[in-house]
């Protein structure tokens, strides 16, 4: 039997994916903040130690946040694309086991958005791992692959707009979520 890790598993996206993965007879593993926290420095270890101990098939890192210009340069980095780093790393040096891994990345990340530039920049840092990743991967039995889905609905968008105060009717069309999660599992 497969065995599929959502990273993130508290998000609006990953919530989907294990809705429909749950209609499967794939091992869904799940981490969410409660069992790593990003933010500390200890979560490669543990994530490491997580990696090792399920050694899943496949993998989707749905971990993001989505902050104005006012939070942390280095929050943001380590939220939005230091994980994917961490798993490159890991699977880079330990692993020859054959393991899917799929980054959600943002269709944002080549457009300029001047009340987010660290969210924007961050994500597009992410694609250029990604893109790098698997070019280094291309004789193994690693596959990664960013996913880059348009504005969905979700709760951490509108977080976003109330704790801002900006007018989401003014913001882009927002996607449903489970039409994203639908179009990653049959990449599986």
């Amino acid at each position: 039997m497969k065995k599929i890790l959502i990273i993130g598993s508290g998000g609006n996206l990953a919530r989907c994916i294990i809705e429909e993965l749950s209609k499967t007879n794939l091992s869904i593993f799940k981490i969410s903040r409660k069992e790593i926290d990003f933010e500390k420095k200890d979560s490669k270890s543990k994530l490491n130690l997580y990696l090792k101990k399920i050694n899943p098939d496949i993998i989707v890192n749905c971990v993001g946040i989505f902050k104005n210009n006012n939070f942390s340069f280095e929050n943001t980095f380590n939220i939005n694309t230091k994980i994917s780093w961490d798993l490159i790393d890991y699977y880079r040096s330990k692993n020859k086991k054959k393991v899917k891994i799929f980054v959600i990345g943002s269709s944002a990340y080549n457009k300029p958005r001047k009340n987010y530039i660290l969210y924007v920049a961050s994500k597009s840092a992410l694609n250029s791992m990604v893109r790098s990743a698997k070019d280094l991967f291309t004789k193994t039995n690693i596959e990664i692959d960013i996913i880059n889905p348009p504005a969905m609905k979700s709760t951490m968008r509108d977080k976003f707009f109330k704790r801002n105060k900006v007018n989401k009717k003014n913001s882009t069309i927002e996607i449903n979520p489970m039409i994203i999660a639908k179009k990653i599992i049959q990449k599986f």
